[in-house]
Order: C-alpha cells, then sequence, then structure tokens
C-alpha cells in the first residue's frame, strides 16, 4: 500500500471560503473577460500496475493552486462561458516496484449557471482536463505523459468588490489508465481526483 498523505484539519480551507463569499457584494455584470487565482485541496485515489511488484495503489492528498482565465455571456439571469486554468500539485505514490506521480493539471471548461439574489452566481462546468504523470520503475527509469480525461464539477461564486468576485468550486478529475513505458518496460497508471478550492477573480 502506498503511503498516503491527509490534510491535517479542513477547517483552513472551509474557513476561508466562507469567509470570501461572506464579504460585501455590489452587484455588476457577469459578461466579459476575467482573470484570477486559486487554492485548495485535492484527493486522488490511484491504481497502478508495476511489472514485478505491485504498485503504487492507495490514495494520496496534496495541496493544489493555480490561475485560471475566462470570458461569460449572459441572457437575463443566466451566464455561460469558457474558463481554462493550470495548477500545481504534488499527488504521488511508491512501493519497492516504482513511484507514480502527477504534479501539473490544466483544464478547458465549460460552464453555465443562473444568477440568483443579484449577487450570486451558481454554475455547473464540464470539459476536458490534461494531467502530467510520471511512472518511475526501479532501476529501469522514468516516463512522463500529458493525460488528457473528464472534468466536471460545479460552484458558487460571488460579487464582493468592483470587477471582483469569490468563489467556491467543486471539481472532479478523471485520469484514465494508460500504458508508459519508463526504461522500455510497459507500466500501467492512473487516478480519480476530487478538488475543493476557493478563488478570487478580476473582472473586465
Amino acid at each position: 500500500m502506498a503511503p498516503t498523505r491527509k490534510l491535517q484539519g479542513s477547517s483552513p480551507l472551509a474557513f476561508l471560503a466562507l469567509s470570501v463569499l461572506a464579504l460585501p457584494a455590489a452587484a455588476q455584470d457577469w459578461a466579459g473577460p476575467y482573470i484570477g487565482a486559486n487554492i485548495g485541496y485535492v484527493h486522488s485515489d490511484f491504481d497502478n500496475n508495476i511489472p514485478a511488484n505491485p504498485g503504487p495503489i492507495g490514495d494520496s492528498g496534496s495541496a493544489i493552486g493555480g490561475i485560471q482565465t475566462g470570458y461569460n455571456w449572459t441572457s437575463g439571469n443566466a451566464v455561460f462561458g469558457l474558463e481554462a486554468d493550470i495548477s500545481a500539485l504534488d499527488i504521488y505514490g511508491q512501493s519497492p516496484g516504482g513511484r507514480f506521480e502527477e504534479d501539473w493539471m490544466g483544464t478547458l471548461r465549460f460552464r453555465a449557471g443562473t444568477v440568483v439574489a443579484q449577487d450570486y452566481l451558481i454554475y455547473g462546468t464540464v470539459g476536458v482536463a490534461w494531467t502530467r504523470k510520471s511512472i518511475t520503475l526501479t532501476g529501469a527509469g522514468t516516463d512522463e505523459e500529458w493525460e488528457p480525461g473528464l472534468a466536471l464539477g460545479a460552484g458558487v461564486e460571488r460579487w464582493f468588490g468592483v470587477r471582483t468576485s469569490g468563489r467556491l468550486e467543486l471539481l472532479y478529475v478523471d485520469v484514465p489508465e494508460s500504458t508508459q513505458i519508463p526504461g522500455g518496460i510497459p507500466a500501467v497508471g492512473g487516478s480519480s481526483n476530487l478538488i475543493a478550492r476557493v478563488g478570487v477573480n478580476l473582472h473586465f
């Protein structure tokens, strides 16, 4: 079983999310471009098949943080948009046979939602994620690749200043199992990732 790294208490992230969403609001138009940053936590369940020695299998946790940019269109209370983001993380597991790791993740997603109480945007999101994963075989070598997969989630965003909004977002990212060939030896790895993050956007 791979070593497991757990978040020591989720209260700081929850407190930050509640603080962002509780700030005084200033209703504005959601249409147009925006750019922002996010920080959060990712929990990963992975399943790998490294020859000669089983594993690593199990789960891992990591802080995650990055930047996002996007564009919104509006029609009445409906909001539609496209968003791209890139994040750094540190998911890994290892066994006597080798090591599995994910260190970068990017997504391109469609967002759709509705404005409620003038200040809040509640939305769903779906698209493609690309995750950089590496498999290392002990004594053989390392192979890296960007693996495409499904990104699916939901969130709530709220105005709290002039052209500024804060958000809480939950995201699921699937990293399909695929074969890599470190040192000329086939090995299989993939994962399922659950992400909780808060972010801030500046709108233009």
